[in-house]
């Protein structure tokens, strides 16, 4: 399948930045919302994504204007995906809401155009009940912000086709990004169940006053986090075990790991204590108190580029 354009449904964090990936690699794209103010905002943000792309010499400084060319923005949805060769919803985490997208665009856009949906929770299964053709639906759900993260997790519903995982997998390859393919169905993707169980003990730690709130993260971001950056859990357990690999890391060291899973916290509603000890700590961070949010964002943004042409974009 050919694509040469994309249509990218909702403008906001995640729908701008998006737009700013595709119109970054190549593609014309339509960015839709139903709001003209959300609109002008995500233009003002992709221009300042390009602005830091080219700060990074990740494009050329002339390059900015021509890739805002290939943006074009409009508040009818119809519009937006009749002409389109990929679709990429990112509108609120709400089935009513997705399904009434879904079911629009399924109606206005070309029998072979992939819609896929950028949710972090929700169901395809669900979703794709609202189309005439569930087949070409399907979940490729981004990592924030899409055009610099690489990882996309792509989701099938129960009656999307082989054809469009393989299709919108190697679109998505095609962008740069590192995408994986979720077998089942579940509350949320790989990426962000891990991150919930991570950080369901990191509140844990902090409500218990083991340590304080800017400690866990360093812990994390200084430890686990930087080596995962790397290689995964399970290599990294493989290479702890030593020559004797995960076999031998589970034998001999699996029962600590056992004796620390018995302690973790088991609830699923934060507890109240728990909520004020995470507002207090955060006000009392030092990265807070330095930076304003739009330059921590800017902050963070540098080192993952960095991390980034590292890992990804430096040849081995």
């Amino acid at each position: 399948m050919n694509i040469e354009k994309v249509a990218c449904i909702g403008a906001g964090v995640i729908g701008h930045s998006w737009a700013t990936l595709f119109a970054w690699k190549g593609y014309r794209v339509a960015l839709q919302d139903v709001d003209e103010a959300a609109l002008k905002y995500a233009l003002a943000r992709i221009r300042k994504n390009l602005e830091f792309l080219s700060e990074k010499e990740l494009l050329r400084n002339e390059e900015a204007e021509e890739i805002l060319q290939r943006i074009e923005v409009t508040t009818s949805l119809r519009e937006c995906v009749e002409a389109a060769d990929y679709i990429q919803e990112s509108v609120p985490e709400n089935y009513s809401i997705k399904k009434e997208v879904f079911r629009k665009a399924d109606s206005f856009a070309r029998s072979q155009t992939i819609i896929a949906s950028s949710t972090s929770t929700l169901k395809m299964t669900e979703i794709q009940k609202a189309t005439r053709n569930p087949e070409r639906c399907v979940i490729a759900h981004p990592w924030n912000p899409p055009h610099l993260m690489p990882l996309v997790e792509i989701i099938p519903g129960e009656k999307t086709s082989r054809e469009t995982v393989e299709v919108t997998r190697n679109f998505m390859e095609a962008l740069g990004k590192v995408s994986v393919i979720q077998k089942k169905e579940t509350v949320g993707s790989i990426g962000n169940r891990l991150a919930a169980a991570l950080w369901r003990e990191a509140i844990n730690i902090v409500d218990e006053g083991i340590a304080d709130l800017e400690d866990v993260d360093k812990a994390v971001s200084a430890g686990p986090g930087l080596r995962w950056a790397v290689i995964g859990p399970h290599l990294s357990y493989h290479l702890g075990g030593g020559r004797g690999g995960i076999e031998h890391f589970l034998d001999h060291l699996g029962p600590a790991m056992e004796s620390r899973w018995r302690s973790l916290a088991s609830w699923v509603t934060i507890p109240p204590s728990a909520k004020r000890r995470l507002v207090e700590g955060i006000r009392r961070h030092s990265m807070l108190r330095e930076r304003s949010m739009e330059e921590l964002i800017k902050w963070r943004d540098d080192r993952l580029v960095k991390l980034i042409k590292i890992l990804y974009l430096e040849k081995e």
